[in-house]
């Protein structure tokens, strides 16, 4: 299918210029490469290593693998999508593991032709299910994807990842009054242990998926009249804005048993721009997996409501990209990428504690893990 094509938001084009290659579900059963070799192979130093929008964290014996964006195409650099790796709740670094999707699936370029690159924002789903953004950013405006990934081989450095062959859903613009993008994908599981998707950028939209397919359990596309895919989160209220209100994105969902709510995690603000970037994360919460969600004030997060979460601290820039795991002794931990001030707004991964207040709403706890020179 061909389908018309938008513009991008301004605060995610710096990271739509990463490398154009996905790997085709007909290549061998060979373990992705190393990412340590490739930035051997560019001479990409250990003071310069990134991480920016990294998944959820996935433990699975004894070890701990993330998945993040790719950085820009240069000088031999070839991975659209990166994998980290470390032993599990260490406070050691975490390492290089390795480069994914290098020969781009057939569906990108049916979906999106002369597709470029931008594979960016992958959500680990479970250790072998992967699903990741994808944008058609070389004309505007740009078309926006989603794309599953399953893998086979030893956690977390022997995988071998292989595209399902088609897209979850994708966005195309001209059907839209104001700017709306398919990207930076999140699941959770409700408390009737059903599996959901919340997406988007300009606005957050979520839906119920198969358990099996991980693609949307009506089998519908979002579309500007849908039904099954509800509408989540706006940005703030700006006038000067087309559709009234400021950009928002990186959404996760966390359910919390003990207060019978979801909470709604989404960033505003402007990342990407290193020591200038004003990410902050807001929070509001359902009884209901897709919402209506409100924040503290009583404000519908869809009408552009949502309390304060995280904002920068000391020389953690813009925390933005959130997600939730469990450490060793069950303690809820939050991850987030924050652009370092003391390495000149390089972005890397830290973790704080997720603590709960006692009017039911999360605060974040002490720092547990972060990037030390």
């Amino acid at each position: 299918m061909v389908h018309p094509q938008r513009r991008l938001p301004h605060n995610i084009s710096f990271f739509f210029t990463i490398c154009t290659f996905l790997f085709n579900a007909t290549e061998t059963n060979a373990a992705d490469v190393s990412l340590k070799q490739v930035y051997k192979d560019v001479d990409v130093d250990s003071k310069d290593f990134v991480i920016h929008d990294p998944s959820r964290i996935i433990t699975k014996g004894g070890k701990q693998m993330i998945a993040v964006t790719g950085e820009e195409q240069a000088d031999g650099y070839n991975c659209g999508i990166e994998t980290w790796y470390r032993k599990q709740n260490s406070k050691s670094n975490w390492k290089p593991g390795q480069c994914l999707l290098q020969t781009k699936p057939s569906w990108i370029e049916e979906e999106i032709p002369g597709q470029e690159g931008a594979y960016w924002a992958p959500e680990l789903v479970k250790d072998n299910v992967m699903l990741y953004s994808v944008a058609g950013f070389h004309v505007e405006p740009a078309i926006t994807c989603l794309g599953i990934a399953r893998a086979e081989g030893k956690f977390p450095k022997g995988l071998t990842w292989v595209d399902s062959g088609k897209p979850l859903t994708c966005i195309f613009p001209n059907d839209y009054e104001y700017e709306q993008s398919i990207i930076d994908p999140s699941t959770f599981v409700s408390f009737d242990a059903k599996v959901y998707l919340v997406t988007g950028g300009g606005t957050i939209v979520g839906v119920e998926l198969d358990p099996n397919t991980y693609h949307p359990i009506t089998g519908d596309w979002y579309s500007p009249n849908t039904t099954e895919w509800k509408k989540l989160a706006r940005g703030p209220k700006v006038d000067d804005v087309k559709g009234g209100h400021d950009w928002v994105e990186a959404a996760y969902v966390h359910p919390n048993p003990d207060t019978g709510y979801y909470f709604l995690f989404v960033n505003w603000g402007t990342c990407c721009s290193g020591v200038d970037s004003t990410y902050n994360i807001r929070v509001g919460r359902s009884k209901n997996p897709l919402g209506p969600y409100k924040d503290k004030n009583g404000k519908k997060m869809n009408k552009g409501g949502g309390s304060i979460f995280l904002k920068k601290r000391s020389y953690m820039i813009g925390p933005g990209h959130i997600s939730v795991h469990r450490g060793k002794k069950e303690k809820e931990i939050l991850s987030f990428h924050y652009y370092d001030k003391r390495r000149g707004g390089k972005a890397w991964i830290a973790e704080r504690l997720l603590k709960w207040q006692e009017d039911g709403w999360p605060k974040a706890g002490k720092i547990v893990s972060s990037y030390e020179l």
